[in-house]
């Protein structure tokens, strides 16, 4: 099991960038909703923090994952 971001399977490449954008933007959404803690309507301060958690949690929760892809994509 060897890390390597360039030799890696070909076969799986989209996989990995589809799943690494996937724990950004969820990183982000839930920063910035944790951030500026938007209201409206019926959406409460306190609701939208609890939102902006549950995405950073979602996002930490893929980290290990892409990881594990990371290291196990090589051709055998």
């Amino acid at each position: 099991m060897k890390f390597s971001l360039i030799k890696n399977d070909k076969s799986t490449f989209w996989d990995e960038v589809i799943m690494g954008i996937m724990i950004l933007v969820s990183l982000i959404i839930g920063a910035l909703l944790i951030l500026y803690k938007p209201s409206f309507w019926i959406i409460s301060q306190g609701f939208s923090t609890l939102i902006g958690l549950l995405f950073v949690i979602y996002g930490i929760m893929f980290i290990p994952g892409l990881i594990y892809r990371l290291m196990t994509n090589d051709r055998k």
